[in-house]
């Protein structure tokens, strides 16, 4: 919808939104300790959380900002769908498997 080269008047796409279908994914952003530049690390962060870059991430990287005061475009406010129950797994879960997924996710792409 949002980058067609003609307008279109409905998705050509569907979204599977039933309970369990789909992951939240969060981003985060840190600062490594040691830094030698925490200063800038600490300016670079508030830039990320500060509400004209959060503004520009939904069409960008088509994600929903984290700062609450930032707007949201149109296009994500008349198109956008939210899974009301998203699956989710265990962060320990994750943590013990994520090594041995990835392998595996590697070996069966790579063959």
């Amino acid at each position: 919808m949002i980058y067609a080269s003609t307008p279109l008047t409905d998705a050509p796409t569907a979204s599977i939104l039933g309970p369990d279908t789909c992951f939240r994914q969060v981003e985060f952003v840190g600062i490594l300790k040691g830094t030698g530049q925490l200063a800038l690390a600490q300016k670079f962060v508030d830039f990320l959380l500060s509400q004209q870059f959060q503004e520009d991430i939904p069409l960008q990287m088509l994600m929903f900002p984290v700062n609450p005061d930032a707007r949201l475009p149109q296009e994500f406010t008349r198109y956008a769908q939210i899974s009301a129950q998203p699956a989710s797994l265990d962060p320990a879960m994750i943590a013990a498997n994520r090594d041995q997924w990835i392998a595996d996710w590697m070996e069966t792409v790579l063959r």
